[in-house]
């Protein structure tokens, strides 16, 4: 997933928790007038609990998306580096051996 797709979500997912808190703050300073309709300040209260965990999550997520991502570069770097030090063994192979004999080098196609 690409960096902007994943910044996106992620502060589409953030934008989304604090419209939530935002809304729970605002209809707690109206609580008087929203008691008649069964609005409570200790849901309130844990709705804006709620937003603020989910901020809270979804930061630790991009944190080990970065993680993720500087592994993953440093294993594709790695592959990268095998598959060059592959290439340059099975070239001698191929060129001093007979292809029924590359089997014994551990060599395992006949390309």
């Amino acid at each position: 997933m690409s960096d902007f797709i994943t910044n996106t979500m992620s502060k589409t997912f953030e934008t989304n928790a604090l419209k939530g808190k935002s809304l729970a703050a605002g209809m707690k300073k109206r609580i008087a007038e929203l008691g008649k309709y069964g609005v409570k300040e200790v849901d309130l209260t844990a709705m804006e609990r709620d937003a603020d965990k989910a901020i809270e999550m979804i930061r630790e997520v991009d944190s080990l998306r970065e993680e993720v991502s500087r592994k993953l570069r440093a294993a594709n770097e790695q592959l990268d580096s095998l598959r060059d030090r592959d290439a340059v063994y099975r070239e001698i192979i191929k060129s001093n051996y007979l292809p029924d004999q590359w089997l014994d080098f551990g060599l395992q196609d006949k390309r």
